[in-house]
This record gives structure tokens, sequence and C-alpha cells, in this order.
């Protein structure tokens, strides 16, 4: 027991009752003696934070819990998110052989804060292990990399054998399992889950989910935060700079510049979003229509159940890179099959494979298909080598509907190739809507709601308060785009009116750092 007055390093992120806790431990493995360190600190994500049970037996279980700082700020979703992972991660461990975590306990009020009480996951985090693309990659690392990648495939192709008849997640309720609200990331992060008038189903068709998605993105390009996302001036990815000191001056120019009028939230970038949001859709219909043509046999029925967040954070890996186990199901939900056969994203779910690791991943499915197949079917074997090299629209798709990338403006243009084909000229589509009398309306009412001058002008005193240079460039470069004039009738237009739209990236910042280097 701690005394009232003590902050041990346990209570971190909440109080609760570590005697209760130990008692339910030990109860659930027949009076087994159990502790949990008031000494630990507990390890975090941006949704959940964890702490340690220990036995006298040397076993470990995991006591996870849901930050209230955390991604969703929201009590009652966090609780649905939680009784939904510890239903699904115990039909997942009951229906297939994917290594998951054990559910113990969940949601009971004998602790004093919402949990779930499971197996530690065995084996290393692959984080540990992964290195970044710009690290130098041996041959054996490749091998090690599309070892982990196939076996995900094969995960892929269980999770295809768990199928419903509805698209949501999944809850224990009267004594069965029971499709519900889905709760993808989609649908809930970004504060979408603030949005109460957003349909969350359950789904009779993957029409009726992807224009949930779409009505999400839109209603965020309309009202909620956009965090770092600035269509035309997308986030500098360190990535993209092979020396860290351009990459974070970079960095920095890029923050100066969307500062400088309170772009990324104020109207023409939101404008710009709806924009984009309205030709996904598009496009979104016509790649649904395509691929409803391919998938035909064992494969059309029902909608898989899929984990949305595979990263090297929630994979756990044995010595030989044999997968141990597979944690963090929060987000769960059944989904049309085009989602499951994505290629995963590594390190980071925004993060690209590269194509040979794609192939990798695609083979892993393939090979438990076949393994797992009792009869020969040559043009469903054909059609589904179709789907799967169909799969990276479809993450592209996914990567800009969630908000889950950093340069939304090259996504999209690769997403408008794939789907409309190359000659498409994705600057000329944009200046053409941006002229149009309803984009103009719509700009209007959103700059209505737009920060006041006076509170945009302080925001800037305090960025460029030793800034002057900064300050000058970040004005200069407002000017020439015309940020401001472009939701405009084209005769208010002058620097740019027979030009391309303004783009500021990697080749904007580095003509700026080699112009400043010159003095």
């Amino acid at each position: 027991m701690w005394l009232s007055g003590d902050r041990a390093k346990v209570f971190k992120y909440a109080y609760f009752d570590i005697s209760a806790l130990c008692r339910l431990a030990s109860r659930l493995r027949r009076g087994r003696p159990c502790f949990c360190d008031l000494s630990q600190v507990p390890t975090s994500g941006s949704l959940n934070w964890i702490v340690i049970v220990s036995f006298d037996d040397g076993v470990e279980w995991v006591l996870r819990s849901p930050r209230v700082d955390g991604a969703i700020q929201s009590d009652e979703t966090n609780l649905v998110l939680l009784a939904s992972e510890a239903a699904t991660l115990k039909y997942i461990r009951a229906r297939s052989i994917i290594p998951v975590p054990k559910i113990f306990a969940y949601r009971e009020n004998e602790i004093g804060i919402p949990y779930i009480l499971m197996s530690k996951a065995n084996g290393y985090p692959l984080r540990y292990m992964w290195k970044s693309p710009g690290a130098c990659e041996t041959g054996s690392s490749w091998v090690q990399k599309a070892k982990v990648v196939f076996q995900l495939g094969g995960i892929a192709w269980q999770l295809s054998r768990l199928r419903f008849n509805r698209i949501g997640s999944l809850f224990e309720e009267s004594g069965g399992l029971q499709v519900k609200s889905c709760l993808s990331r989609g649908l809930l992060m970004n504060e979408r889950y603030s949005l109460d008038d957003l349909y969350r189903g359950p789904f009779v068709s993957e029409k009726e989910y992807f224009d949930a998605l779409i009505s999400a993105f839109l209603q965020q390009a309309k009202c909620l935060p956009l965090s770092h996302h600035c269509f035309f001036a997308p986030l500098p990815a360190q990535n993209e700079y092979s020396d860290r000191s351009v990459y974070q001056r970079a960095a920095s120019r890029w923050s100066d510049f969307v500062t400088l009028g309170s772009k990324i939230d104020g109207s023409d970038n939101r404008s710009d979003y709806v924009i984009a949001g309205e030709i996904i859709s598009q496009m979104l219909l016509k790649w649904i229509c395509d691929i409803s043509r391919i998938v035909i046999g064992d494969y059309r029925d029902g909608f898989p159940i899929h984990h949305p967040d595979i990263s090297v954070n929630n994979l756990f890996v044995d010595v030989q890179y044999n997968i141990t186990c597979v944690i963090d199901w929060a987000f769960c939900s059944s989904v049309p099959l085009s989602v499951l056969l994505t290629p995963p994203g590594l390190p980071q779910s925004r993060d690209q494979l590269n194509p040979s690791l794609q192939l990798a991943f695609q083979c892993g499915f393939l090979h438990a298909h076949y393994e797992n197949s009792l009869r020969k079917d040559t043009t469903e074997d054909m059609r589904l080598h179709q789907i799967l090299k169909c799969s990276h629209s479809m993450w592209l798709f996914s990567r800009l509907l969630n908000f889950d990338s950093t340069n939304d403006y090259n996504l999209f243009r690769e997403l408008c190739h794939s789907i409309n084909g190359d000659d498409q000229d994705v600057l000329e589509l944009f200046g053409s809507k941006q002229s149009l009398e309803q984009y103009i309306t719509l700009h209007d009412e959103l700059k209505e709601e737009d920060t006041s001058a006076e509170q945009i002008a302080v925001v800037e005193r305090n960025h460029f308060r030793e800034g002057v240079l900064e300050l000058a460039i970040s004005r200069k470069l407002s000017m020439i785009s015309e940020w401001s004039l472009r939701y405009s009738k084209p005769a208010a237009r002058n620097i740019r009116r027979n030009g391309t739209a303004f783009i500021a990236d990697k080749k904007l910042w580095l003509w700026i750092d080699q112009c400043l280097s010159l003095y």
C-alpha cells in the first residue's frame, strides 16, 4: 500500500488501487501471489499506458488503460474501444493461430480505472530491430524484414477467414458476439470522435463504409483542427533529406510559412481539403466499381477482420524474426477485402514499404492461400493476384482519408495518376475547381470562422520574436503564392494568374537554403 501523499512513478497517468489489482490477478491464477512495482514508470503510446503485474513464478501480465490526455479524449469512446478490443482478441485467439495476448479481465471497476488485464507479449518489440529507411542496410537485414512482412501476409490470410456480414467492430453482448458501430481510426482519430452526427455503422456495404470515411474527412476539413496538414505546403519529412541540419532548416521554414496568416486552420487550406475530399470521393467510387468486378468466389462473401495499426511498435519477434505477438487491436473492425489486402506501413503505418517488401507481403498471403485451399481454381487465383496488385491504390486512399500522412499533396497526386492515368494534371484540376462559384461561396462561409486578425498578429509576434529574416522570407513566399487570392475571381489574381499552383515543398526549401548560403 502507498501513502496518500506520495506520488509513486507507477501513478504517472492515473491513480488506481494496486491492492485490488493484485487481489484480482492472484484470484485469476488461483491464489498465486503477485505484486505491482510502485517504482516502475508506465510505458505509454498515444492512446494507452501499461504497467506490469509480476507473479512469484516469473509470469508477467500487462495492465493496460486509456490515457486521459491521449489521442481520444472521450471517456465514453475509450471505454467502447477497450470493450471491443477485448472482444476482438478473445475471438481471434479462439478462431485462429495468430499470436495475440490472452485476455484475463477487462472493464471491471474494482481497481478504479478502465482497463484490460492481459498476458505479456513474448519476444522483443520489432522497433528495436527494424532499421530506418535511411540507414545503411545489409542484405541480411533486408531478408529479415522480408521474413517479417511475409509472415504478415500469412496473418492477413488468417484474418480473411474471419468474416462477418456487416462492417463494424466486435462486442460481447447477451452471451454472444455482435457487430456494432465501426471504430475505424478514420472515424475516430484526429478528434473525429467528436462528430456527433457522423454515422459509424454497422455498414452493410463497402460503399456505405467509404461514404462514412469521406464524410468524416470533409467534416474535419471544415470544422476540426487540421494539425500539421497543409495541402499545398506539406510538412517536410526527415527521410527526404540526407542531412539532418538541412531537414531541420526546412522544417523551421515550413513552420514559419504556415504560421504566417494561420494558414493550416485557415479557410484557404480548409477549402483545399474539401476539394481534395470530393475528388477522392469520385475516384473511390470508380475504384470500387472496378475492384468489384475482380472479387469472386470464396473471397466475395463477408467482411474480414483487420488490424488497422501494424507498426514496429505493435509487433514482437524472436531473435530469428519470427512474429511472436501482435498487440494493440484498438480501432479493429471488419472491413472490405481490399483494405485487408493493403500491405502494412512499416516502421509506422504512414510509411510506405518499398516494392520488394510489398511483394513479400503479397507472397505471404498467396502462400497461405495455396497451402490451405481445398480445391484449385485458376480463375479465382488470377483474380486474387489482380486484387493484390491493386492494393496500392487502397493504401493511398486509406492514408489520405485517415489523415495518416505527412505529405497529402504527393499522395493525392499519386492517387490521381493511379486511378485516372498519368496524364492527369492535378494542379490544373485543382485550379479549375478553385474558381467555381460553389467553392468560392464555401470559402467565404469558412472564412467567417477564421481566427481574427488580432489573434493571428499575437501568434505571429510570438513566433517571429527574433526572426526578422524568417518573417521577411515567409511574407515574400505568401505574396508570391497568392495564398489568400486562390478562391477569388481570376481577375483578382496577379502574379500567378496564368501559372501553376504554388507548392511549398522540398524543392522550395532546398532552393531557399542554397540562396541563403551564398550570402
